[in-house]
């Protein structure tokens, strides 16, 4: 997992501010867990795991993961692959992705790809360029 970790009673969370495109989707989802008028602004035990869970794998991006210690299931690809264009011309990508970014390698199961040329972190967007939401 990349990212600070989060610690909870029955899952963790992780969150790359490298891949946010600040889609919002966690801080609509739960906000109970997910507030970022708070210190710190994920709350793991702020609802039931499966929750938590079902909200994480809702974010285009990839920026947050989880590991269950509850026995629950584990996040797993799309299969097959899906790939789309959202509002903001960014490129969201879902399945089992490895994507090169200079000498590193990222996998994960959820990206959202730049779309627009302009981004500093080619081929990730970071929502600097032409395709902002």
């Amino acid at each position: 997992m990349r990212g600070k970790q989060y610690v909870g009673e029955s899952i963790d969370v992780y969150y790359d501010v490298s891949l946010c495109v600040h889609a919002a989707e966690c801080v609509r989802g739960l906000p109970e867990v997910f507030d970022t008028k708070r210190k710190p602004w994920i709350f793991p035990d702020g609802a039931e795991a499966p929750d938590v869970a079902t909200v994480i794998e809702r974010c285009p991006s990839g920026a947050l993961q989880f590991v269950r210690k509850d026995g629950g299931d584990a996040e797993t690809p799309d299969v097959p692959t899906s790939v789309k264009l959202n509002d903001w011309q960014q490129i969201e990508v879902r399945g089992d992705l490895h994507i090169e970014q200079g000498n590193e390698v990222i996998s994960t199961y959820r990206a959202t790809l730049c779309g627009c040329g302009q981004s500093g972190k080619r081929p990730i967007c970071d929502h600097s360029g032409a395709c902002k939401g």
